[in-house]
């Protein structure tokens, strides 16, 4: 089995910082109102980590889209659409990046660290949704196949 060219994994590897990130958002809101009991007290970690990975992964499904950006077949009244949806995952990666770091040197900052993360997850589904409108409204990657063979 031939191992397919490392650009075909971008559509897999976006889907991992999406959830990641929004399930960190999600747990950062809980943790506000639960830190302080005893049960709940693991959820700043997880909201770290959720973070920590969710940004490593926006750095790899960026990067694997860059390679896919050369490789992808080109549709010409698709090309603004890449261009912002290409600006939006550097504006991502760079704010969850900024965020990762302000959360690793400043712990007791989380209520500005939400209201941030939750700029950067708009930031986020917008860039998603224009490698959405890429795929299904441009179909950029895909190849087309007619039906009943």
């Amino acid at each position: 089995m031939e191992i397919p060219p490392l650009y075909l994994f971008h559509p897999i590897a976006v889907h991992f910082p999406i959830a990641l990130l929004s399930l960190g958002f999600i747990l950062a809101l809980l943790a506000g109102f639960l830190r302080k009991k005893e049960p709940f007290k693991w959820i700043d970690a997880a909201v770290s980590w959720a973070l920590w990975l969710g940004t490593i992964g926006a750095w790899s499904a960026m990067g694997l889209g860059l390679l896919a950006e050369d490789k992808a077949p080109h549709v010409p009244p698709a090309w603004e659409v890449l261009a912002n949806h290409k600006a939006r995952a550097f504006w991502t990666v760079g704010v969850f990046s900024l965020l990762s770091l302000w959360r690793i040197f400043r712990k007791q900052d989380k209520i500005a660290q939400t209201i941030l993360w939750a700029a950067a997850l708009g930031i986020l589904l917008s860039t998603a949704y224009l490698g959405g409108r890429l795929v299904f409204d441009y179909g950029m990657g895909v190849v087309k196949v007619g039906w009943g063979g």
